[in-house]
């Protein structure tokens, strides 16, 4: 296992920016590398957001419990890459969960062919969602982000 700590010290950023600055900092995070989060008290809402994003892909593990500092390593969990049926699977799963959100607007999206060796995605957008302007930020925000939540191996999602 790497020992490689990402420190941040949530004390000096503004309460409005400490979430994204931590879920933009895990993301770029390599596997097995930690996260280490400082904090003026028990950043436990964050375990659960974690939970809720990341189930099964971190480890959660108190350094410090107060009562001044809260010191948490969050480590990043190496993924085992599915291939097949498995990354099909997982690759449904977050379409089913960007679906609703789609179909509130009048659109849709498709599977259309998953590269397992390239670990690439292509899908359609439909109805609504084929000829938005913002089509091209509903695939990168909404679909791509997810899919990659639900398959860290994608590496890529294209409309067609």
């Amino acid at each position: 296992m790497s020992d490689n700590i990402t420190k941040l010290d949530l004390r000096t950023i503004p309460v409005f920016e400490r979430h994204p600055k931590i879920f933009d900092t895990w993301e770029t995070l390599p596997a097995e590398d930690i996260l280490q989060i400082i904090n003026d008290h028990d950043p436990k809402p964050l375990r659960y957001q974690f939970e809720g994003e990341y189930k099964d892909k971190y480890t959660w593990e108190y350094v410090s419990n107060g009562p001044v500092d809260w010191v948490v390593n969050v480590r990043k969990l190496k993924m085992i890459e599915a291939s097949g049926e498995e990354l099909k699977k997982k690759v449904v799963e977050a379409l089913d969960q960007v679906r609703p959100y789609l179909q509130a607007d009048g659109g849709d999206v498709e599977l259309v062919e998953i590269d397992d060796i390239a670990k690439t995605v292509a899908v359609r957008l439909v109805g609504a969602c084929g000829g938005c302007p913002s089509a091209g930020m509903t695939l990168k925000a909404g679909v791509e982000s997810t899919i990659k939540k639900f398959a860290p191996e994608i590496k890529r999602v294209d409309a067609v």
